[in-house]
């Protein structure tokens, strides 16, 4: 969707802020001034102003003008790392313990959640879901209660294969696969084309509930370093795949969980490249890839992917219902062998789940939908690392994302974040321990945090708490 004039303005500004060509306490031109030089209303230019000023990035001083409050790259400092491993081995997981303990506070109605990686209520169309749901009910009677086909509602892959022509490809119906979220998509795949015992390639830093459904289908880890910026080290996983016989490659290649790192366009190119000659399937997990904060989507493996090696997996959990629990999948030349453990597995998705998403996908404008979102979400960033740079001891260490919903926090070497886990839950607040995150288990001196849900004083409340608690426990 094309950008308004306004929006393009504020990016622009944004930039500058980013890269320090404005600077905290700067002042912006007047909107007199501003709107003479780039030839627009004044208008244009308040409208610009205060998309800026409720990401917290300005400020307007009564009867002075906007000034800068918020310089964003002064965030970005080297991290306090782990030795890093200079060659390729198998992995152990071993943090099942830690995820037993998170999982444990679900159930809490007050728990302040910097740990949710998914929309808070408040940000979903709950109205229109709602009706959506009612719209489907009332015109699928007959079909309701019946299972739909494995491969899924129809109508729905050929609507969802449309979406995806923001990439600049349309994928028919007969491509597609509707599933019971990502994590069912990534599943199937993976059982499709490994056993027990195969060896895996796999992001070093990854969504936990990743690690554990492939320690649970027995294969062998090769963890592949994650650059904090650029994704997936490539070199090293050649160097891997030249050491092992990897069967399969997995990786989250836009806004990982937990580092928001992206893999850039030419990086993917290589990627596939290097999987297509080796004949290695690329699982591309993309759950996070519609929530960006800059003015266009950043691009897939898939794109480039001409012989069909690799497997893209999404769903609407994060960015619509998570509650509905519908992703869909493109196994390219795997998708015979996909099918078939879905009608092993699961047999079909839900059909309730599918007419609703289909009817909203018709008529409620989707697209606007997410551009509110991806709004309110950079807001939200941008207000969290305000409260973490106030709050929290100095020595932390993060870098902005330019999407998702998560902040990767590194603190000095030595630093407990399962600890800090602890702490807090004693206080009535949910956190990641970094240590779930990393395949060997390392990383003990990071935290997962998440800003989904809205800034608010509760939210500000729970981040200073956590900052004195992290304070206590470093010095």
């Amino acid at each position: 969707m094309t950008a308004f004039l306004y929006e393009r303005i504020a990016e622009t500004l944004e930039q500058s802020i980013r890269q320090g060509t404005l600077k905290e306490g700067d002042k912006l031109p007047s909107v007199r001034n501003s709107s003479k030089q780039r030839g627009v209303s004044p208008s244009t230019i308040f409208q610009a102003y205060y998309l800026l000023e409720a990401k917290g990035l300005i400020e307007a001083r009564s009867k002075s003008g906007y000034y800068v409050k918020f310089a964003v790259q002064r965030l970005s400092r080297p991290f306090y790392k782990p030795e890093r491993q200079s060659q390729p081995t198998l992995k152990q997981l071993d943090s099942a313990f830690i995820i037993e303990e998170m999982e444990e506070l679900r159930d809490s109605s007050t728990l302040i959640r910097l740990s949710s990686a998914y929309p808070a209520p408040d940000l979903l169309p709950t109205a229109k879901i709602q009706k959506a749901i009612i719209e489907a009910t009332r015109m699928n009677k007959e079909n309701l209660l019946h299972y739909e086909l494995p491969q899924g509602n129809k109508a729905l892959r050929s609507i969802i294969g449309k979406q995806l022509l923001e990439w600049g490809d349309y994928y028919t119906p007969d491509e597609m696969l509707i599933t019971t979220g990502c994590m069912e998509a990534l599943n199937l795949c993976l059982r499709a084309v490994s056993k027990p015992g195969d060896i895996i390639a796999m992001d070093q830093l990854t969504y936990f509930g990743i690690a554990q459904m492939v320690e649970n289908l027995g294969l062998q880890v090769v963890a592949i370093p994650v650059h904090d910026e650029h994704g997936l080290d490539i070199a090293f996983l050649e160097k891997a795949i030249h050491s092992f016989s990897v069967k399969v490659c997995l990786s989250v290649t836009n806004f990982s969980n937990p580092t928001g790192a992206v893999i850039p366009t030419e990086q993917k190119r290589r990627l596939v490249r290097l999987l297509h000659q080796h004949q290695i399937p690329l699982i591309e997990d993309d759950i996070y890839g519609d929530l960006y904060f800059g003015p266009t989507r950043p691009s897939t493996c898939k794109q480039f992917d001409e012989e069909g090696w690799v497997m893209y997996c999404s769903s609407f959990s994060k960015t619509l219902a998570p509650g509905f629990r519908v992703g869909y999948c493109l196994p390219g030349r795997f998708l015979s062998a996909v099918l078939r453990q879905k009608r092993i597995h699961s047999i079909s998705t839900d059909s309730l789940a599918q007419l609703s998403l289909l009817h909203f996908l018709q008529k409620g404008r989707y697209s606007f939908y997410l551009r509110k979102l991806r709004t309110a979400l950079h807001r939200q960033a941008l207000q969290y690392a305000q409260a973490i740079r106030t709050y929290f001891p100095e020595e932390v260490r993060f870098l902005m994302p330019k999407g998702g919903m998560i902040l990767w926090l590194s603190l000095p070497l030595g630093f407990d974040g399962y600890q800090l886990f602890r702490e807090a839950k004693e206080h009535d607040i949910g956190i990641s321990p970094g240590q779930v995150f990393a395949v060997e288990g390392s990383y003990k001196n990071y935290i997962r945090l998440s800003f989904s849900h809205p800034f608010d004083e509760k939210v500000e409340a729970g981040i200073k708490q956590l900052g004195q608690l992290a304070k206590k426990l470093l010095h």
